[in-house]
């Protein structure tokens, strides 16, 4: 929520900080983030009385340009949903320095022309062309003008590519018809220097990155808490869904303003995509900004933009048109349809949804624009956006180091792991993987039962590599993200540094059981006695996923039966039941059952039951049989597996922060409950109690801790079911259904005994489920590490990246089993290319004489330096 003040029936002033308003605001209104422009427009004429039907409203806001000083206000004039976006986000992001929205609004009847700003003191329009908001259509008298000077022409010309993405034009505030002189010279007709200047294409940049983090929250950090809460143990769960990108007012009308070149430059290019014509760069210099159709001169259609004294927003001049050129021509492509346009076009939405895919930009171009784009272009853009959002990927690494260095410093606790290789340089090294644990997880560990998940996700960004994750389970069985890693790539020594630093710094030494996929990576890890998780010594238990079994299973034998009898037997308690099961699929089919015999055997032993089935596992799984835990943090990390490094360990970091608060504020409600267990567990007692209530006491032996339960007869689809005795031993909390072993929660066959016997039902129950545990979970907060600027100062190491980790295009391969046929374009063989060939070498070898010209040549004209 934000302010907005609304000022009308006045006149704007100058003041000491820019622009100001002769009256006090007419009223003020609290506004939710998400209101949008039209909402904003029925606000108004509802508050001030306006009547909609005969005037218009012209509304410009109060904009902190903060070029003479922190504050310096000017006006910007909002026409559309796009600029009213723009103004309201950076006002909540901070951007502006400015905590509230300030409109000067003025009303205009219906008919009238409608200027930009709401007073005497708005933005001169060019009066010689009559402004309207027409598409490109404006009609106009030539008047001939002085031509500018041959030097003035020849610097201006200097200049082949414009950037003024984001960036602060350097232009004197005191000189408003900047560029005059210039403009004059596009009033006239025969320019007859025109043909011999080059046209510059269209292709603005988005802004470089600059080693540092970015002022804007780069996306709503940990949108998907709310999912991440209601998964357990055995949930999966999928992140949020981004928006489409809003439509843009194509109009094009002299006087009108535009918040910055870039956004000039994508009005303009949607608008000709859209007529299926093109336009290109004509003259860019820091005072005027001039653009032409590409059949110059054959089509005389321009437009020039100047920028305004605060030096960020353009005003149009002047527009010459219409279009003289045809746009029947049929196209697959256009070529102002580049990946740089593209990538603004999509940034808000890859900002929401980090996993769209170039499918899905491909269809939000289709459904735009008449043109079919490529998926590699798609791809680009993508690469681009996130660029422009979160950094360049190769200077994210150099921030990587710094970054860890102020989360140790505001978070005490936090474990960070490096691997790297020398290089020639003693202060830069190369990174091979760096793992981290933040410091309230690895204490909330402490609390919670001695499981843990783990799993990989693939890294999709220009760098390739492996996102490993560990996490655990509070009392709740709630998700504790407990480690990350990212490495080069997924095997065996990735996977034996990152668990043995796991052992060592996070988890400590007490004896652990870890639930993963049977990935031979893993499966070894295990068997190698100094890396802290071997299981012959009781370091640790290593324990299957059982949903990974049943799709193992099921890709080798493909019958649905089979794996329905399979998911049965696995998750019994008891062993009884669980050999049933085994013995009706040895009777459907025998190799099924030999399958499921060999499974997690190691050498003399005949099978090893006990790492997938429930019933043989001892309690060490607590009664977690699969890794939905890992996955859905593999689901929420997803799409920042495309992002840069930097970026990847500050979303976790958000993320996590944001979840801990959410962790902690619902275990003070539970304990403010006055219960001693978690809600799960609770729930689970009552509905035992229920059930024990119907059970019949057959062995009650004083004196002894040993008795006996009956279960009640019922009649279940037409089948007797009940009637089973179970013995109960209290001294040994165990009942012969395995329930208490293997969860640490009494059954109903406990609970009956100890309803008769007036026993407390808590000393039957794992301390790891006790609402004290799960409040000391989440005790410790993550601490913000504020903006690059407040970072602690660092001096050690820099890493780069492996240049050979960097991801490829995808290679097209030929018919043949060999790959792709490399014929050479100057000797016409097989088996090389120009570059090679030999012929070029003995060619280049024998004539120096050609190859110093030449480059005498390349140097007269700039591409080669001297020296």
């Amino acid at each position: 929520m934000f302010p907005i003040n609304v000022y009308t029936g006045g006149v704007v002033e100058n003041g000491q900080m820019g622009s100001t308003y002769s009256k006090p605001p007419a009223f003020t209104y609290p506004a939710q983030d998400s209101m949008t422009f039209d909402e904003l427009r029925q606000l108004i004429f509802r508050q001030t009385g306006i009547n909609e039907e005969k005037n218009n409203l012209s509304i410009s806001a109060r904009w902190n340009a903060g070029t003479a000083g922190p504050y310096w206000f000017v006006l910007m004039p909002i026409t559309d949903q796009n600029i009213w976006r723009m103004v309201v986000d950076n006002t909540i992001s901070g951007y502006t320095k400015w905590n509230m929205v300030e409109l000067f609004v003025d009303s205009i009847p219906k008919g009238a022309s409608l200027e930009t700003t709401p007073t005497k003191t708005a933005v001169p329009c060019v009066q010689d062309v009559q402004p309207g908001p027409s598409q490109c259509s404006n009609q106009f008298t030539p008047v001939r003008s002085k031509r500018v000077k041959k030097n003035a022409r020849r610097e201006v010309k200097k200049t082949k590519r414009f950037d003024f993405v984001g960036a602060n034009v350097a232009t004197d505030s005191d000189k408003d018809n900047s560029g005059e002189e210039e403009d004059e010279e596009w009033q006239g007709e025969g320019e007859e220097s025109d043909e011999d200047e080059d046209d510059l294409p269209l292709d603005f940049e988005l802004p470089k990155y600059s080693a540092r983090r970015s002022r804007d929250p780069p996306a709503p950090f940990f949108k998907d808490v709310p999912d991440m809460q209601s998964a357990t143990a055995d949930c999966q769960f999928s992140d949020g869904k981004g928006r489409p990108p809003e439509p843009v007012d194509s109009s094009l009308y002299v006087g009108r303003l535009f918040s910055s070149l870039d956004h000039l430059k994508w009005v303009v290019l949607d608008y000709h995509i859209r007529e299926n014509r093109m336009v290109v760069t004509d003259r860019a210099s820091t005072k005027i900004y001039v653009l032409k159709c590409e059949q110059w001169p054959n089509c005389r259609w321009r437009l020039s933009a100047v920028p305004t004294g605060d030096g960020v927003s353009f005003r149009i001049r002047f527009i010459r048109g219409p279009h003289s050129c045809s746009n029947q021509e049929v196209r697959k492509d256009h070529r102002n349809l580049s990946s740089n346009f593209i990538a603004q076009m999509i940034r808000n939405m890859v900002r929401e949804k980090l996993d769209t895919s170039p499918k899905d930009i491909q269809e939000i171009v289709k459904k735009r624009y008449p043109f079919t784009l490529s998926y590699n272009k798609a791809w680009l853009a993508k690469q681009k956006a996130i660029a422009h959002l979160f950094g360049e990927w190769r200077e994210s690494y150099t921030l990587l180091a710094p970054l860890f260095n102020a989360i140790q410093a505001s978070n005490p606790g936090t474990k960070v792991n490096w691997w790297s290789d020398s290089t020639a340089d003693p202060k830069v090294r190369l990174l091979r993987g760096v793992s981290w644990a933040f410091g309230p997880a690895i204490e909330g560990f402490s609390h919670c039962r001695p499981v843990i998940g783990i799993d990989s996700g693939i890294l999709s960004g220009k760098y390739g590599g492996k996102l490993l994750f560990v996490v655990a389970y509070d009392a709740e069985g709630q998700l504790l993200p407990l480690a990350f890693s990212i490495v080069e790539t997924e095997n065996d020594e990735s996977w034996y540094w990152f668990m043995c630093w796991l052992r060592r710094e996070v988890v400590g030494p007490r004896p652990l059981c870890v639930i993963s996929d049977r990935q031979d990576y893993i499966l070894r890890l295990f068997d190698q006695p100094d890396s802290g998780w071997c299981t012959c010594t009781g370091e640790a238990f290593h324990r299957y996923c059982s949903r990974y079994l049943c799709e193992s299973f099921q890709a080798v034998f493909k019958k649905e039966e089979l794996v329905d009898l399979v998911k049965w037997a696995l998750k019994q308690n008891q062993r009884c039941k669980f050999q049933l099961g085994m013995t009706h699929i040895l009777q459907a089919n025998r190799e099924a059952y030999n399958w499921l015999m060999k499974v997690g055997t190691k050498p003399l032993e005949e099978s090893a039951y006990h790492v997938w089935t429930q019933c043989e596992d001892g309690g060490r799984r607590y009664g977690i049989m699969t890794t939905n835990g890992p996955e859905c943090l593999n689901t929420i990390f997803k799409g920042i597996c495309e992002l840069p490094i930097t970026a990847m360990v500050e979303l976790t970091f958000h993320k996590s922060a944001n979840y801990f608060a959410e962790r902690k504020e619902a275990a003070s409600k539970i304990q403010a409950g006055n219960q001693f267990w978690s809600n799960k567990i609770t729930a689970i007692l009552e509905l035992r109690k229920d059930k024990a209530s119907k059970h019949e006491i057959t062995g009650y032996h004083f004196g002894t801790s040993v008795h006996e339960v009956k279960t009640k007869i019922e009649m279940v689809n037409s089948r007797q079911k009940g009637g089973v005795k179970h013995v109960v031993r209290l001294d040994q909390r165990s009942c012969d259904c395995q329930k208490p072993q293997l969860t640490g929660v009494p059954c109903s066959h406990m609970l009956a005994i100890c309803a008769f016997g007036s026993f407390d039902i808590g000393q039957f129950v794992d301390e790891a489920y006790s609402v004290g545990r799960l409040l000391a979970t989440w005790a410790l907060q993550l601490h913000t590490f504020g903006s690059s600027e407040d970072w602690p100062e660092y001096t050690g190491i820099v890493y780069e990246p492996n240049g050979n980790n960097k991801k490829r295009g995808r290679r097209k391969r030929g018919k043949g089993s060999l790959g792709p046929v490399n014929r050479c374009s100057m000797c016409g063989q097989i088996g090389h290319n120009k570059k090679r060939c030999q012929r070029k070498i003995d060619y280049e070898g024998t004539s120096t004489s050609h190859t110093d010209v030449t480059e005498e040549g390349l140097v007269d004209i700039g591409l080669i330096q001297e020296g």
